[in-house]
């Protein structure tokens, strides 16, 4: 691919829950640090960027600080670029023990533009811009509702 086009990006993504060893959270099972999988990073070194897929309301109930160096601990395993393929808050009333609403949704925008901003970023996606048809937390994990009516988390996104 690089010898046809030198200047396209090739990446691999990685999920970041797992690259932390977190298999808890809102999906069950245990959280893990000691199986982290960080060395994953270095095992393709024609890889020139590192690509996260992070959806932080499935593993951190509450959108404020860095618990556990959640984002500010990237740094420290890899020098490479980083870009987030998936980032999303959901503003939904359940599952239980998991609630959040708009005003969560968009403290999670500002936190997490503040906490990776010192890292090598080049961009951010965000999951979904409108609201699905789907099984929570994802229905409610857009930064518009369904009717195009934009969230609080729009206004914070486009800062």
């Amino acid at each position: 691919m690089k010898a046809r086009s030198p200047s396209t990006k090739v990446f691999t993504v990685f999920q970041l829950e797992k690259m932390k060893g977190l298999s808890g959270g809102l999906f069950g099972g245990t959280n893990d640090p000691s199986k982290a999988e960080w060395g994953a990073t270095g095992q393709v070194p024609q890889v020139r960027h590192n690509r996260l897929h992070d959806i932080s309301g499935a593993d951190i109930q509450e959108p404020l600080g860095d618990p556990r160096g959640y984002y500010t601990e990237i740094g420290s395993h890899t020098s490479k670029p980083i870009a987030f393929t998936e980032i999303g808050w959901h503003t939904d009333a359940s599952p239980a023990g998991w609630e959040s609403n708009g005003a969560e949704q968009a403290q999670f925008v500002v936190t997490f533009f503040n906490l990776t901003a010192g890292l090598n970023k080049e961009f951010a996606v965000w999951s979904f811009l409108y609201d699905q048809n789907t099984f929570e937390p994802f229905r409610r994990m857009g930064l518009f509702y369904s009717n195009g009516t934009a969230k609080p988390a729009w206004g914070e996104w486009i800062k």
